[in-house]
């Protein structure tokens, strides 16, 4: 057998054109299909961690009956959950909010607002938002009904900092609430969406206005330090707290959840596609290889090597040229990938779009490195597959028909 090892070596360089190409081709055909996966992966990771971060939070609570009617009136009192939550080690941060839908107006522009009352401190800590100001001052102390909106809201209302707009909504009991607001700070959020529809006010301020207690509010939302401990906890909330609706990031956003759960699956499915592609050329390449030497091959089975012999050497071949290829394009995969997740890929050109889906111009390739092992596997089962139809049109081969054409 190992001589067999030692002939199949000799033979790949005996056309070294047809063998570079080959080694090119799956060198460059697993570093692309990595690549790719690795960017699909870092812009799916980025866009969760940015829904999580600037939205949803790993865990939010709220009045059950809150959820489907998403009325003012639907509150629940936060002093136990607080107390329960602030003796909690495994929490990052948590913040409570006071939500309102209704209209803002200016005298250029009027249109829906979702309008979120925080605690300025707690809010800071858990979404950012102090960190997201392009323009102005956090919820000055001094000063009456400050407000932050999107860069995109304040161009459609045509306001800057100092301008006054108009809040519109209703309070618990139906009533129509107007009041006067000072902007004091313009937001830039990853979401133009989020930009135009959402606007921050001081939680005492709007709890005020909606004629509620300062410990009643409509959510409160919570961040982990690990991504272990949210399920935990939210069946530990959910016990300690039963009238409450618990829901965990997955629950809030179904659709997030299911993009995370299968892109694995879809990152497989990108590199088999790829390998496949790759199997043909393979194929191709060992079966002009085969039909090129029949001659000689017939006359190694005239001179006694056995047809078992001769098909493990064309499967041998095959295997070398993957073994040359494919660890070298996973190396280099690897290489840009790590390169890629440290400088990042600046898609400034297509920041308007992204931007739509909440997703940075700024993209940073990721893997977890259980995929690269598994495309190394896959590389290689795949390259002697493509192997065996060339092996076996070998065998196929009549000896004496071959030297009879000599």
């Amino acid at each position: 057998m190992k001589t067999v090892f030692k002939i199949a070596w000799r033979n790949i360089w005996r056309n070294k054109l047809r063998s570079a190409v080959v080694v090119c081709s799956i060198f460059l055909g697993i570093w692309a299909g990595i690549f790719v996966s690795a960017f699909s992966f870092g812009l799916n990771e980025q866009r969760k961690e940015s829904m999580i971060r600037n939205q949803i939070s790993h865990i939010q609570i709220h009045n059950s009956t809150w959820l489907d009617q998403k009325e003012v009136a639907y509150t629940f009192s936060a002093t136990a959950v607080d107390d329960y939550l602030n003796k909690d080690p495994r929490l990052k941060a948590y913040a409570t909010r006071s939500k309102a839908s209704g209209m803002v107006s200016s005298a250029h522009y009027s249109g829906a607002a979702q309008i979120i009352g925080v605690n300025p401190n707690a809010e800071a800590a858990l979404s950012n938002l102090e960190e997201k100001l392009t323009e102005g001052e956090y919820f000055p102390e001094k000063g009456r009904n400050p407000v932050l909106i999107g860069r995109a809201l304040a161009k459609k209302l045509e306001a800057k900092i100092g301008s006054r707009i108009i809040l519109n909504f209703s309070d618990g009991q139906g009533n129509i609430i107007s009041s006067a607001f000072k902007v004091k700070g313009l937001y830039k959020d990853v979401s133009s969406k989020m930009e135009e529809l959402n606007l921050y006010v001081r939680q005492s301020d709007l709890q005020t206005l909606l004629g509620l207690e300062s410990v009643q509010v409509h959510e409160i939302a919570a961040l982990l330090k690990e991504d272990a401990d949210i399920e935990i906890l939210q069946q530990e909330l959910q016990a300690n707290f039963p009238a409450l609706a618990i829901q965990s990031w997955k629950q809030i956003s179904p659709e997030l959840a299911y993009a995370d759960e299968i892109m694995t699956q879809m990152l497989y499915i990108i590199i088999g596609i790829i390998m496949l592609a790759l199997s043909f050329g393979i194929i191709n390449t060992m079966l002009m290889a085969v039909l090129e030497r029949r001659k000689e091959l017939g006359m190694l089975m005239c001179v006694g090597m056995s047809r078992t012999k001769v098909f493990s050497m064309i499967m041998v071949e095959t295997f070398y040229l993957a073994l040359l290829g494919g660890p070298l394009g996973i190396l280099f995969a690897y290489y840009s990938v790590w390169q890629g997740s440290k400088s990042g890929l600046d898609l400034a050109a297509f920041s308007d779009g992204l931007a739509t889906y909440g997703i940075d111009s700024v993209i940073y390739p990721a893997l977890p490195t259980s995929f690269y092992w598994g495309t190394t596997l896959l590389v290689f089962i795949m390259t002697l597959l493509a192997a065996i139809y060339p092996a076996r049109r070998a065998l196929k081969l009549n000896p004496v028909e071959t030297l009879r054409t000599i």
